[in-house]
């Protein structure tokens, strides 16, 4: 029988374990990959779908299947399948569409490795490409059915001016809040807005609980770093949680530790491994 990682620590991408240039450091590097040595398994909890995280997974040669969509996945690193999902049922993800385009804003569903988009969505492509590259183009979203499959909607998004979001995720929140979770943000230096769904209950920190039970580790024995509010579900339930330099204030109070390192210069996930292995020395 396969004895249990010591500890298992999960680290967000971007802004986290990805510089604001969207490489790792040197150091990073070089931290993940000794860090089996000390039994540490470490994974990737991100709001990328599959397709935008396994590069990266099978670039560091991790083995411990990946939190992706913000929780909506469980994704085997070397295979890509699906352990596990969350997803949003059709008729929601429909409604949601229709809760988009009626305020102006550009929508798209995401699935578990692609998302899906309008002709109007093509002008968003360098914004959504940081979740996954694989961009699928209908002369009509909402007309299309190549997205709609059973279990395979993994969140919807709508991209616009900042009012219009608003106004979008106030109806979302009002109105369908028993099926989805919605949430808004700014993005692109706050010239553009954003609105996200996902399945009602979906979390980092809810697939983080699942994959630890999986591997047999308790969740005190669990670590998370990361450096944003979909960053808070992990911080909460984890045993031990690292907030990068430059997260939030709300995102660093509920942290146990606030790291030195911030996406600028790198070095956080290395920092955290070093804190980790202290305490198993």
């Amino acid at each position: 029988m396969t004895r249990p990682p010591r500890f298992l620590l999960a680290l967000d991408m971007d802004g986290t374990l990805l510089r604001d240039d969207k490489t790792i450091g040197d150091e990073d590097r070089a931290a993940i990959r000794d860090a089996a040595a000390d039994g540490i398994a470490v994974t990737l909890a991100t709001g990328r779908l599959s397709s935008g995280s396994l590069p990266t997974a099978r670039e560091l040669g991790l083995s411990t299947p990946l939190v992706c969509a913000d929780g909506g996945l469980l994704v085997d690193p070397t295979t890509g399948a699906a352990l596990e999902r969350r997803a949003i049922a059709t008729e929601h993800a429909a409604v949601a569409l229709e809760a988009l385009t009626a305020h102006g804003l550009v929508p798209y569903v995401f699935l578990e490795d692609s998302i899906h988009c309008g002709e109007a969505g093509v002008q968003h492509r360098a914004i959504v490409e940081v979740w996954s590259r694989d961009l699928v183009v209908h002369p009509s979203l909402a007309e299309a059915s190549a997205w709609r499959r059973p279990d395979t909607v993994a969140l919807t998004v709508g991209i616009g001016a900042r009012s219009a979001v608003e106004r979008a995720s106030q109806v979302l929140r009002e109105q369908h809040a028993e099926a989805l979770d919605t949430v808004h943000f700014g993005m692109n230096g706050l010239t553009l807005w954003a609105v996200r769904s996902l399945p009602h209950g979906c979390d980092k920190g809810d697939m983080l609980v699942r994959l630890a039970a999986r591997l047999g580790v308790p969740m005190a024995r669990v670590a998370a770093v990361g450096d944003w509010f979909n960053d808070l579900g992990m911080f909460k339930l984890a045993g031990r949680s690292f907030a990068m330099a430059q997260a939030p204030d709300i995102v660093k109070q509920a942290a146990t530790d606030v790291l030195r390192s911030s996406s600028a210069t790198g070095g956080g996930i290395a920092e955290a491994i070093a804190a980790l292995r202290a305490t198993l020395a």
